[in-house]
């Protein structure tokens, strides 16, 4: 593959995967839950809606890595770049809606699930190689 095709996709991955992984965790946390929060939400709905947020990212990574044909990481690196600027950010301008270590897990939840999904892609059988 030349550099040229491999910077595009990995531009094209990146972009697609924040792009789903923003869709995917809105969807889950404000469309399916109602606007989760800590304070206001019962105890089964924020474990479902941590294991909807876990998902979703494990979503964003499967086909960020499917789309970059396995063997770049560089899309998740960005990725995970991206999360832990939001978290910064957030956590800087006092922007939380539950306690610290709630918020905190959420963000690490959407990090794992990010590298799970490019482990998962990197396993399975149809990808591209």
């Amino acid at each position: 593959m030349s550099p040229k095709n491999r910077v595009l996709l990995t531009a094209t991955a990146t972009i697609i995967g924040t792009l789903s992984l923003i869709l995917y965790t809105t969807l889950s946390r404000d469309v399916l839950f109602d606007n989760v929060s800590y304070c206001t939400s019962t105890s089964g709905t924020l474990m479902l809606s941590g294991m909807s947020v876990l998902l979703s990212s494990v979503v964003s990574g499967f086909l960020a890595s499917l789309i970059v044909v396995r063997d770049n990481t560089w899309p998740h690196i960005l990725i995970s770049f991206f999360i832990v600027g939001k978290m910064c950010f957030v956590a800087l301008c006092g922007e939380w809606s539950g306690p610290f270590w709630f918020e905190t897990g959420q963000h690490l939840s959407l990090l794992a699930g990010l590298w799970i999904g490019s482990f998962g892609a990197s396993k399975f059988p149809l990808a591209p190689m």
